[in-house]
């Protein structure tokens, strides 16, 4: 039996990591989902900055890069969903 430490579980196989990865990443696009969803929904101006909005598409543009980069699928499965459903939301809000 392995002892529990924080050391052991940051060393713990990567497949692990990944399988994390894509999880913790389906949070965010729930998240980016009910957005987008509310922001169709809604009748008058939006209330989300263009900072907001611009903004996370460019850090999700960097983190599907990244991926691409080190070859890591969590890493660009994740950030290719959020960054079409943050692209989305981007046209919605201003058309």
């Amino acid at each position: 039996m392995h002892k529990l430490s924080w050391s052991n579980f940051l060393s713990s196989n990567e497949r692990y990591w990944d399988i994390a990865g894509i999880l913790f990443g389906a949070i965010a696009g729930i998240a980016l989902l009910g957005q987008l969803l509310s922001e169709m929904d809604r009748q008058g101006d939006s209330t989300l900055s263009m900072t907001f909005l611009f903004g996370y598409v460019v850090v999700f543009s960097f983190w599907l890069l990244y991926g691409m980069r080190f070859k890591r699928p969590a890493i660009i499965v994740t950030n290719l969903a959020c960054l079409v459903l943050q692209s989305w939301i981007v046209v919605v809000v201003y058309t």
